[in-house]
């Protein structure tokens, strides 16, 4: 027997969700407390982690201190009030309490009042380590389930991205509300469920967007451009832009790069709802990309052609990183398009001192083929020189009566969220004119219409600088959409054979050949 009391240690925990449901440190280290004078044992220190999951790999710094204690003998006896405030997954637990015992410290429960030192409290255990972690594993699945139902209603998982707020003005807890919205303390916006755009906030994300969809930017440049812009508001004040920040985790303050970078690969601003799957942890995989997208109940900040276009800057610009500094990136449009018109093998770019497309069973050996490499620019202008001749054959009536609809539509859909945004509209107003003009677009908008695919090749293809300075990846795109094939002999294009809603709009002067194609002289 030792002549001074056992000394003993306590173990508290609560979650994050715990916290917020009420439970409290205070009564686990009563319990603990109160145990260990029944036993007639000494509380020498309470370790608390507070706000922190018991599940594997979570990383607690009061558990790691208390072990390392325990290893050095600082007392005797370990307290906790329930077992699933020191582990929830059994293996941890048995861990643990293995080097507890080879370091010579018990080990006790207050709840399950078991003594673990003997066969059936060790069997007990044991099954009380599994109970624990099949609570977890269930508590994952539903978080899983939850957070794809949420996705799936068009509800944002998580904190709320730059550019938005809850919409509760009356109540804000924005940590880019009080002293910096000008909207703070107003009439709500909503009801907190959906994200509505920030005032000021919102400015930065659309900036952010035009700047780097430019060509002229990137995440750094317009990290410094965020950082020094001033915001002017309606009552004549002038804010300087910043971060929002995440409550309990950091405050409001000026942009990085990595957020830049987060920020304008969001699809969230477009109007949509990523859900990303979850680890075995039940961590986002976000750098695997989203398992689904669905449409969101939130206004857009960014429209989809801009984001599109950015990640497509982004994705060429990430390539142009691999290339050794000088090496030009080298683009080709036509491939897939281009084929021999003497053997009929796709055509493909390749690089040198300049851009070529070269018969590939020539460049493999497959065949002896008379056609010779030809050069991209040549061939390329060719092709759009085509099909402009063709688009300019087109009535001009039809093309403006086709952009006027257009037009009006996303007028009067602009007009209903502004509407929507000022509260001047209910939801369920918004929600009617959102799917009028869904309804009325998807015909205008079916890429596979040949009213659409006018519309659309006209407004790039029949001005020359805006051909030049769209992406390729998008000029490629354009040409698939009139195009699936085209054959060239030596340096000039023979036959055409074009996508099924260009067929109509062909009939300018070409002579349909035997096998459907369009000849030319």
């Amino acid at each position: 027997m030792k002549d001074s009391l056992p000394r003993a240690a306590g173990y508290c925990r609560v979650s994050m969700r715990e916290q917020v449901d009420g439970h409290s440190l205070e009564a686990q280290e009563t319990n603990i407390r109160e145990y260990a004078a029944r036993q007639g044992w000494e509380v020498t220190r309470i370790y608390t982690d507070a706000g922190i999951s018991a599940k594997r790999g979570s990383h607690r710094p009061a558990l790691e201190t208390l072990l390392e204690d325990a290893r050095a003998h600082r007392f005797d006896i370990v307290i906790v009030d329930k077992i699933d405030r020191f582990y929830r997954h059994l293996g941890g637990l048995l861990n643990a309490l293995e080097r507890l015992n080879t370091w010579g410290v018990a080990f006790a429960s207050v709840q399950e009042q078991l003594d673990f030192s003997t066969h059936w409290g060790k069997l007990t255990l044991t099954v009380l380590g599994i109970l624990a972690e099949i609570y977890l594993d269930n508590l994952r699945q539903e978080t899983r389930k939850g957070k794809l139902q949420r996705a799936r209603k068009g509800l944002w998982n998580g904190n709320i991205p730059f550019g938005y707020c809850r919409g509760v003005c009356s109540r804000c807890t924005d940590p880019n509300g009080p002293g910096y919205c000008p909207d703070y303390g107003g009439p709500d916006k909503g009801d907190g469920s959906v994200p509505v755009p920030h005032p000021v906030e919102r400015i930065g994300v659309e900036r952010a967007f035009a700047w780097y969809a430019s060509g002229e930017h990137s995440d750094g440049s317009i990290t410094e451009l965020l950082n020094s812009l001033k915001v002017h508001l309606p009552d004549g004040s002038v804010l300087p832009l910043r971060r929002k920040g995440t409550r309990g985790q950091s405050t409001p303050g000026p942009f990085t790069r990595e957020s830049v970078r987060g920020m304008l690969t969001r699809i969230f601003y477009t109007g949509k709802v990523p859900y990303y799957s979850l680890d075995e942890h039940g961590k986002s995989r976000k750098r695997k990309g989203p398992q689904a997208i669905f449409p969101g109940r939130h206004l857009p900040l960014v429209d989809e052609d801009t984001f599109e276009r950015v990640q497509q800057l982004r994705a060429a610009r990430a390539i142009r990183g691999k290339r050794k500094t000088g090496t030009p990136i080298r683009t080709y449009p036509l491939t897939g398009i281009l084929h021999c018109g003497y053997c009929g093998a796709v055509m493909r770019g390749c690089g040198g001192k300049q851009r070529l497309y070269r018969d590939y069973s020539r460049a493999e050996r497959v065949v002896r083929c008379p056609q010779p490499s030809l050069k991209a620019d040549a061939i390329e202008a060719q092709v759009v020189a085509l099909l402009r001749r063709v688009l300019q054959n087109v009535p001009r009536e039809q093309q403006e009566a086709l952009q006027a609809q257009r037009e009006a539509l996303e007028a009067r859909w602009q007009r209903a969220r502004e509407l929507y945004l000022l509260g001047e509209i209910s939801y369920e107003r918004y929600e009617a004119e959102k799917y009028r003009y869904e309804t009325s677009i998807s015909p205008l908008s079916n890429q596979n219409s040949s009213a659409n695919i006018v519309s659309t090749l006209s407004g790039v293809l029949c001005d020359a600088h805006t051909w030049e300075t769209t992406l390729p990846g998008e000029q490629k795109r354009l040409l698939q959409l009139a195009l699936e094939a085209v054959f060239v002999r030596d340096n000039a294009i023979v036959a055409v054979q074009p996508k099924v809603a260009f067929l109509p709009l062909m009939g300018w002067g070409g002579n349909c050949g035997p096998d459907g194609n369009f000849l030319f002289q």
